[in-house]
């Protein structure tokens, strides 16, 4: 199956506020700069701009202090509480996943997905998923549709136990909801991206695993990755395929021959939901424990 091109197949493996600005051998790592547990990142490749989504907090905590914030490719923050869910009218609690589609920006938070204007921060509406406790990863489709995980987690306080309620979800451009897959086959799905073919790639939090799942809802290419709970997952602008790990701190490769590699080594802390600048030929990684997001060239 190819996912960039005839030729090449690949196949998934086993405000402003002056931030402290780490550079070293072109990597930047954005730190000290007020993030708080960063989740997702998005490159708005319009406005040349990066979106990260901050839980500030309890994962599935509905406390009304989560926020957005736009940084600059060079690590500059512009603007820290872009969206801030504790300013009148918005209402952020633990975004995780992000993701845009047209000129507004999707954010996956816990049983509902809130909608922002690209241009002013302001609220655009909210989309509740029927049956959620725990939305995670996004992707946005080229017909402007958005598609997304529901890890199925209860979480009640320190624990956090499975639901087995596990599903795939489409918004439509219309804002209906459809469910793409519904299985506790599908391991707990985390991260998200979507695919040339309109196929998607998925990680999991229940298994060492990244696959690719069909229009249809079919579950293809299943892969274990050397390390477990995996959370960001995208395909590379040239072809490979990444994946983080929470259980190792590290961020696998996989070539289109099938050759796995770390390319970064050991983080400083997991990876969570990623994302790439392909202008850059950059990976955006944030990194949730150290509250910090690092953009490191792909090698």
């Amino acid at each position: 199956m190819s996912f960039l091109h005839p030729n090449l197949k690949i196949w998934l493996a086993s405000t402003l506020l002056a931030p402290a600005v780490a550079l070293a051998a072109e990597r930047i790592t954005v730190e000290n700069a007020g993030l708080a547990a960063p989740e997702s990142v998005v490159h708005d490749t319009v406005d040349d701009v990066y979106y990260v989504s901050n839980m500030n907090g309890g994962i599935a905590d509905k406390d009304g202090n989560g926020f957005i914030s736009r940084i600059a490719p060079d690590g500059k923050v512009l603007a820290l509480k872009w969206a801030d869910g504790a300013a009148a009218g918005t209402t952020l609690h633990a975004p995780k996943g992000l993701t845009i589609a047209g000129r507004t920006l999707y954010a996956a938070d816990i049983d509902t997905v809130r909608l922002f204007d690209l241009a002013t921060g302001k609220p655009q509406g909210d989309i509740p998923i029927p049956g959620a406790t725990f939305l995670n990863g996004l992707a946005a489709l080229p017909s402007g549709e958005v598609v997304g995980t529901e890890s199925a987690l209860l979480v009640e306080g320190t624990t956090v136990t499975p639901t087995g309620k596990d599903f795939i979800y489409r918004i439509g451009t219309d804002r209906r909801v459809a469910i793409v897959a519904q299985s506790p086959q599908l391991n707990q799905p985390n991260g998200i991206a979507a695919l040339p073919s309109g196929h998607f790639l998925v990680s999991t939090r229940g298994a060492a695993e990244v696959y690719e799942l069909t229009h249809q809802g079919e579950k293809r290419n299943v892969r274990t990755l050397p390390g477990k709970i995996v959370d960001g997952v995208g395909l590379a602008p040239d072809g490979r395929v990444f994946a983080s790990s929470w259980e190792t701190a590290e961020v696998y490769a996989v070539t289109p021959d099938g050759q796995v590699s770390s390319p970064f080594g050991k983080l400083a802390a997991p990876a969570a939901d990623f994302h790439f600048d392909v202008k850059r030929n950059r990976i955006l990684l944030p990194l949730l424990r150290a509250d910090s997001l690092v953009l490191a060239p792909i090698p």
